[in-house]
């Protein structure tokens, strides 16, 4: 049988259509493109060879299909990679189908799992994924070269490109990095006067707020947190490991924020410019809703906006009534168990601003197969009733048409990181953030309108959205016909009387009944959709801010300290007259900048600036220092009263003292098998409840000074050098040994004019020195074991003396069992085994 081989034969190439429109027609079963897609689509060919497009349209107003169209345009162009940025798994399905539906054949690629990569290799097809797939510190794309990238909803794409820059460090997760930061700031907060509200939010976990842990303050510590870090396996967990990619090496550079369950590092704005791909090389298109915010935008994405394209037209703008029940104060009481009555018959999508606030709603939450936020959203579309909960998801999802006509926001969408917390809550309404605030409630009201021929109710209920909404200069930031809507609604909620008249307005909407849309059409429609805040000047200032931020951070990560301080000096006397609280966060930062090069006087200034106008920002102690130095026991202070100081800093002694003592010294218990920090950190802790002035001054002073650990009492004082990872083996090696002589001069170089008895502890096992190094008789091995023993003997000792004791005979009882243990600090000093080194 013979072979047909002409079919084998290379087929014509095919050529590639570029422009937009052209390309939609070609493709098949298609309804006609709705005319603000038909003008955006023809303003970008036109303007195609410029550096960035934004195309901004109402919610629901077709930025999908623009977007796809505009994708493929360039891969036919570029043959390059493509992709198309999604800020969530669902929106990739939701764009895949819109590919679909329009014959558009893409890729797509989530959770590892490629589609069609054969043809998106091949430059023949857009690729659809998210912001984390290209943003995340260890993506598989970063480093290709990328010919186009389609920014989906970028006017929410801030706290997306953030996360990916910050470290979220869960208490749960990072006990150790928990508790040692804790306990390396709580000194500073005590002197600043501010310990009750510390002990409140990391003792007690009975306040909410947001901690600032002062630059000045972090730049003493830092070296200690990420050696506790890496131990813990930040590089390795699955949630911390993408970040910290970004940011190990400038961690000194990031701000530091502290909550009662999480420690949050996070920079001053994302270095995105680090980015290849959001370099000139790469088109950029940016899908934007009407109420895009530019000063987030130049902090979001490293520049300002380029050619911005608008096309006028009405599409997006859905019906909706608006009950407002902050003008009707007698209808709040009633409207909870209003709307669970009303989940029985209808589907109610409820979007609180934070878990703690959807608590009560998930009390009457539908029952969904799976915790999977996915799953449960595709449950609740094929659903005829119910109430889904969906805290903090002011964007990223989408219930057109039947699919949801009531929707609940419930609270202010404020604060979406630590930082943000910070700012809004702490330091006061930042002007930067209410364009971001406004673009998030508007976002809210769009999740389930989709369209010029959707329609629903919303509720808005909290205080603190009342509050904002109410206020003229935030209703200026909203578009013209959200706010007519609200009108509307304002005069509705006004007047009803009793639950009973909302049931028939409801009722009037969801039946469409003729007088309530005509009401609307008279009402809303001919409103555009621009905001008063976007026709007026008020964020050229803003923007202005935003440009000097993002050189900012640009001269910081490259260590140019003086120039990045410079740049925000450039805008700070008009910012402290516009915003007092963004100005108060530039000064403390700009006092940093200093402090990084040295300039101590300039640095406290800018400092005590930012500190008199927030607090928050840390009051700067009377001098700055470099090094970390241990203070010696004052006469006053006894042995005792310093170890039931360390016992009581829980707030009382009871059990969970003597249990948080044990997990403080159990890495004595396994010397040869944990890390290094985390036995001398163990070993600072014995010193403590030995009753001395226990440090580490090796690493406190953050240049390598002093022994590992360092005891001190009025009389006598003990350096340790930790050597317990030897394992019994290896020799003590000549520069450990030079190590210690330097020991034995940093202690005569401190304390000159103190006449202190000391000795120095070799803490690890008895092995001979390397034969060409020199040990002095004054280095004495202290077996690990040894140590744990002694650990062992006063924890004990402490536990059996509280437990026959009462608070007032608890001091008497410890003071007498020291004595009769031989552990006060003479006894222990005269106990000390020794033991030189042998050569």
């Amino acid at each position: 049988m013979s072979i047909d081989f002409s079919k084998f034969r290379k087929k014509a190439e095919v050529s590639k259509e570029t422009h937009p429109i052209k390309i939609y027609d070609s493709l098949r079963g298609l309804n006609d493109l709705w005319r603000g897609q038909y003008l955006a689509l023809e303003e970008w060919y036109r303007l195609r060879e410029q550096d960035n497009h934004v195309i901004s349209l109402n919610t629901g107003g077709g930025k999908t299909i623009i977007g796809l169209l505009q994708a493929q345009s360039i891969v036919n162009e570029t043959r390059g990679r493509v992709f198309y940025l999604c800020g969530s798994i669902q929106l990739i399905k939701q764009t895949e189908e819109a590919a679909k539906m329009i014959g558009l054949s893409v890729a797509t690629y989530f959770s590892r799992q490629f589609s069609n990569e054969a043809e998106f290799n091949k430059g023949n097809v857009l690729c659809i994924t998210t912001y984390q797939a290209l943003f995340n510190g260890r993506s598989r794309f970063a480093k290709d070269e990328i010919s186009g990238l389609i920014f989906d909803d970028s006017h929410v794409a801030s706290h997306i490109i953030r996360d990916h820059y910050t470290l979220h460090l869960e208490e749960d997760t990072f006990p150790i990095t928990y508790s040692t930061l804790v306990d390396s700031v709580k000194s500073y907060f005590e002197t600043v006067h501010a310990y009750q509200l510390f002990d409140e939010v990391i003792y007690q976990k009975t306040d909410s707020s947001t901690l600032f842990i002062p630059t000045f303050l972090w730049d003493q510590i830092y070296k200690k947190i990420i050696e506790v870090l890496v131990d813990e396996g930040v590089s390795v967990n699955a949630n911390t490991k993408y970040s910290w990619e970004h940011l190990r090496d400038y961690l000194d550079l990031c701000a530091v924020f502290i909550t009662s369950k999480v420690i949050e590092i996070t920079p001053f704005i994302p270095p995105v410019h680090l980015q290849t791909f959001m370099g000139k090389e790469t088109k950029k298109i940016f899908l934007s809703a009407t109420i895009q915010n530019e000063p987030d935008f130049i902090r979001s994405f490293g520049f300002p906006y380029g050619e911005k394209i608008e096309p006028e037209t009405r599409a997006g703008e859905s019906e909706r009534l608006i009950i407002t029940p902050y003008v009707n104060s007698p209808l709040i009481d009633n409207l909870f168990k209003h709307i669970e009555q009303l989940s029985k018959v209808n589907k109610i999508l409820v979007i609180p601003n934070s878990e703690k606030r959807g608590r009560r709603w998930r009390q009457i939450e539908s029952s969904f197969s799976s915790s999977d936020f996915a799953i449960r959203v595709e449950e609740f579309k094929k659903s005829h009733t119910g109430l889904l909960v969906a805290p903090a998801r002011f964007e990223g999802m989408d219930f057109p048409n039947d699919t949801c006509r009531i929707l609940v926001i419930d609270g202010l969408p404020s604060g979406t990181g630590l930082l943000e917390k910070f700012l809004w809550n702490t330091l006061g309404e930042i002007k930067s953030l209410q364009g971001i605030i406004a673009s998030r409630v508007v976002q809210s009201l769009g999740r389930i309108s989709r369209g010029n021929d959707d329609y629903g109710i919303v509720f808005l209920l909290g205080n603190d959205l009342a509050d904002w909404i109410t206020r003229r200069k935030n209703r200026d930031r909203i578009p013209r016909y959200i706010e007519a809507q609200l009108q509307l609604g304002e005069r509705v909620t006004e007047q009803l009387a009793t639950i009973e008249d909302l049931e028939k307005i409801e009722s009037a909407i969801l039946t469409r009944e003729k007088e309530w849309i005509d009401l609307h059409q008279e009402e809303v429609n001919g409103q555009d959709s621009f905001s008063k805040v976007e026709e007026s000047n008020e964020n050229e200032l803003m923007v202005k801010v935003a440009e000097a931020e993002r050189k900012f951070i640009n001269y910081l990560w490259e260590r140019e300290y003086h120039k990045a301080a410079r740049v925000l000096e450039q805008t700070l006397g008009e910012l402290f007259k516009s915003d007092k609280g963004l100005a108060g966060w530039h000064c403390h930062w700009i006092g940093y900048c200093y402090l990084k090069e040295g300039n101590i006087t300039v640095a406290e200034q800018y400092f005590n600036r930012a500190g008199k106008n927030s607090k928050a920002l840390g009051v700067l102690p009377t001098e700055i220092e470099k090094a970390v130095g241990t203070t010696l026991i004052l006469d006053e202070e006894t042995q005792v009263g310093r170890i039931m100081k360390v016992l009581n800093e829980r707030g009382e002694i009871n059990y969970g003292s003597f249990s948080q003592m044990s997990d403080r010294l159990a890495a004595l218990s396994n010397a040869e098998n944990v890390s290094s920090n985390s036995y001398e950190e163990a070993l600072r802790w014995l010193g403590a409840y030995l009753g001395y002035q226990s440090s580490r001054p090796d690493h406190e002073s953050g240049i390598g000074r002093g022994p590992d650990n360092f005891w001190v009492s009025d009389k006598n004082a003990i350096m340790i050098e930790c050597k317990s990872d030897k394992k019994g083996k290896a020799f003590y090696s000549k520069k450990e040994i030079g190590q210690s002589y330097n020991h034995i001069e940093w202690i005569k170089e401190e304390y000159p004019e103190k006449d202190l008895l000391w000795k120095l502890m070799i803490a690890g096992p008895d092995v001979i020195a390397d034969p060409p190094s020199s040990p002095s008789d004054q280095m004495n091995i202290w077996l690990p074991e040894e140590i744990w023993a002694l650990a062992m003997k006063i924890r004990n000792l402490l536990l059996d003396t509280w437990k026959y004791s009462t608070l007032a005979t608890y001091y008497s009882n410890i003071e007498r069992n020291l004595a009769e243990a031989l552990l006060t600090h003479e006894d222990i000093f005269n106990g000390l085994p020794t033991r030189p080194i042998k050569k």
